[in-house]
């Protein structure tokens, strides 16, 4: 772990307005004078207002993600394709999103967090646009990637901006903030997806997010800091150019494990110029471009804790995401808007404990928030290794509001111990990282847990069974993740944003 610095406050300013530049420290700077509105332990006006903001954007961003998941029969029908085309118009979203997220920190850097951030919104609110008008099933995929490309930068995009203008000493809270959101969007995205396609018609799905995206580009004129772009910022464009096809080619190969052979040909490709990639990150010179993911952040014991238990966590939870709306479907033979209903009660958990978990973050070491989130996580998601289709849905709705208080619980101090500490300046590629490395355990974790589902399916005289079983592995993967967890500090956070040692 790096050495605690001597000078116990940050630099940064309490004041999203006031840009941070480029090469300031979160910690080891001089203390600053703190007043009541720039205390730096303070969830002040400007720090809520700026939240208020990114959420705009990122509401209809993450909306986006999962809601055009129940309109795949219809575009098929609509559009006279095969389901296993229309299902396109959901992949090449996802992959175009993962794929765009390792040029998101180099942006930042290159023009700054307004311009960056009003960028995406337009590629995203342009892009949903086209597909509103789109005249067949392969005007609508191409459309897609370009909404995806947009979407992918705002997560990242939010996270970056918003751990600046916080400091170590609210990321906590600042990350409490957003937290909320970012967990109902996606239970949401089906539920609403359903009413509006039964209603309106499937144009309108895309239509629905342009007024906020218009919105939030207003609200970012005035209300996202420029930051401190460097003109002389280069683009690592070999790099990009082996990481981007890389990201989305592994989680092609993954996503269509066991129903092509190709599959682990394209899954092997990704993985290769991965590894292609981190060489030639490693092989970085001073004076070239900084690579697009800096692996330097890597030597830094928190943050590759904290990457660690995104990977994991990404396993955990959007696996969950997959099973959960097939198992209320086909074991308990639910419809698709009452599965995704069923839902709502693990974003209640999630929006329940994150009301006081940041702000708990920034005065306790992250190890037993984290450990203890875990462990309550992984206990509600017992009951559904032995649920069957006369299973109580109040015993199901109880154990879902469980499972989002620990998952809830153990997300907040998680992030903010990847990012408690990092110079600001790193901001912008460790939000690329942490995001990369969430994505590709949720990708890995749904495809493992889709194909060992599909093989028990296969083989089983009733579908509880394959899906019991299943829910045992997602169990035990998210008893896994309370192994790095114990290696956290577990000591309260120090004044310049570290934790104390742990033990």
């Amino acid at each position: 772990m790096a050495k605690h610095d001597p000078h116990p406050e940050s630099a940064v300013s309490a004041d999203p307005a006031v840009p941070v530049p480029a090469n300031t420290p979160v910690t080891g700077s001089a203390p600053a004078p703190t007043t009541p509105e720039t205390a730096p332990h303070r969830l002040d006006g400007p720090l809520v207002k700026l939240a208020a903001v990114l959420l705009v954007g990122s509401m209809a961003a993450l909306l986006d993600t999962t809601i055009v998941n129940v309109a795949v029969d219809h575009l098929s029908r609509a559009l006279d394709a095969p389901v296993s085309t229309a299902q396109w118009v959901a992949s090449a979203y996802l992959f175009s999103t993962a794929a765009v997220i390792p040029v998101t920190g180099w942006a930042i850097d290159r023009y700054g967090q307004r311009a960056s951030w009003i960028t995406a919104l337009a590629l995203f609110g342009a892009g949903s646009l086209l597909c509103s008008a789109a005249w067949s099933i392969e005007s609508l995929i191409l459309f897609r990637v370009l909404t995806g490309l947009g979407s992918g930068m705002v997560l990242p995009l939010v996270m970056t901006i918003l751990v600046q203008a916080a400091g170590p000493q609210r990321l906590g809270r600042a990350i409490g903030l957003i937290s909320v959101p970012i967990q109902l969007a996606p239970a949401l995205g089906p539920v609403l997806g359903g009413i509006v396609l039964d209603t309106l018609g499937w144009r309108w799905i895309f239509v629905i997010s342009v007024p906020f995206v218009l919105l939030a580009i207003a609200l970012a004129v005035r209300g996202v800091p420029k930051g401190s772009p460097r003109a002389t910022e280069r683009l690592d464009l070999v790099g990009l150019l082996l990481l981007s096809p890389g990201i989305a080619t592994l989680l092609y190969g993954l996503s269509v494990l066991g129903s092509t052979p190709l599959a682990p040909v394209f899954a092997g490709a990704g993985l290769l110029l991965i590894v292609g990639f981190v060489a030639h990150a490693l092989r970085a010179r001073p004076g070239g471009p900084p690579p697009v993911i800096d692996l330097r952040l890597f030597r830094d014991l928190l943050f590759r804790l904290g990457a660690l238990l995104m990977f994991v966590f990404g396993i955990c939870v959007w696996a969950g995401m997959f099973l959960l709306p097939l198992f209320f479907q086909q074991v308990q033979g639910t419809s698709a808007m009452t599965a995704g209903l069923l839902m709502a009660p693990m974003a209640a958990g999630v929006a329940v404990v994150n009301l006081f978990m940041g702000s708990v973050a920034d005065r306790v070491g992250p190890r037993y928030l984290v450990v203890g989130g875990l462990l309550v996580g992984a206990a509600a998601t017992a009951p559904f290794v032995v649920a069957g289709p006369d299973t109580s849905p109040t015993l199901l709705a109880t154990a879902m509001f469980v499972r989002g208080l620990g998952l809830g619980a153990a997300m907040v101090p998680m992030l903010a111990t990847a990012y408690r500490g990092l110079p600001s300046d790193k901001v912008p590629r460790a939000s690329s990282a942490l995001n990369v490395t969430q994505r590709l355990g949720a990708a890995i974790g749904t495809a493992v847990l889709a194909l060992l589902l599909a093989s028990l399916l296969a083989d089983a005289a009733r579908p509880e069974t394959a899906f019991q079983v299943t829910f045992g592995w997602m169990t035990g993967l998210t008893a896994v993740a309370i192994v790095p967890a114990l290696f956290l500090p577990s000591s309260r956070p120090d004044l310049t944003g570290r934790s104390g040692s742990g033990g």
